[in-house]
């Protein structure tokens, strides 16, 4: 009787462990199968919203989208105007900083647009006419890169239009020659 009951147990004990691993085999599947829906593409999904980005009181050509509460941005467009060279390569994007240059160029090896840093003017140096000056041409600096954004977001949407590309061109002269300007009344 003892080897009877014995056999009984251990077959209970056999079946407990396959279902057991049975049980444990199919919750791994279900969480796994759920854990790969959540990262699911955003493909096919609804927008929700659409907002206007603005930098610098610019509007870009772009706008953010919302889908499931979420919001989306042009990648592009905010890397150029934070000064990263954007290239895309199969499905990753990459940020790269782009080199400066010294005032009077326009561009960097890959033909990108490049702004250099405006130099400081500080209280001390020169007398009231040039603080005037500087003034005067630190706000149309500031004009010449609104014109600068601006053009360069209405070309990303007709990149084929030359005469915004004559006009971008020329704001980008502009802005060298300000630059200029600006050095020469510093160093009064």
């Amino acid at each position: 009787m003892l080897n009877y009951e014995y056999s009984i147990l251990r077959g209970v004990s056999v079946r407990m462990k396959k279902m057991t691993a049975g049980f444990i085999a199919g919750a791994l599947l279900m969480v796994s199968a759920q854990a790969l829906g959540s990262s699911s593409s955003l493909v096919g999904k609804k927008i929700q919203a659409e907002y206007t980005l603005t930098v610098y009181g610019k509007k870009l050509a772009d706008s953010a989208i919302v889908i499931d509460g979420k919001s989306y941005a042009p990648v592009r467009a905010i890397g150029e105007l934070a000064g990263y060279n954007v290239s895309v390569a199969g499905r990753n994007i990459s940020l790269n900083e782009k080199s400066t240059v010294s005032p009077g160029k326009s561009a960097d090896k890959g033909g990108n647009a490049v702004i250099a840093p405006v130099p400081v003017f500080t209280p001390e140096s020169g007398s009231t006419v040039t603080r005037t000056k500087i003034n005067a041409i630190d706000n149309k600096i500031d004009t010449v890169v609104d014109s600068i954004l601006t053009t360069s977001s209405a070309l990303k949407a007709d990149p084929d239009n030359t005469d915004l590309k004559s006009k971008l061109n020329q704001y980008k002269e502009e802005y060298a020659e300000l630059l200029e300007q600006k050095e020469a009344e510093l160093e009064k």
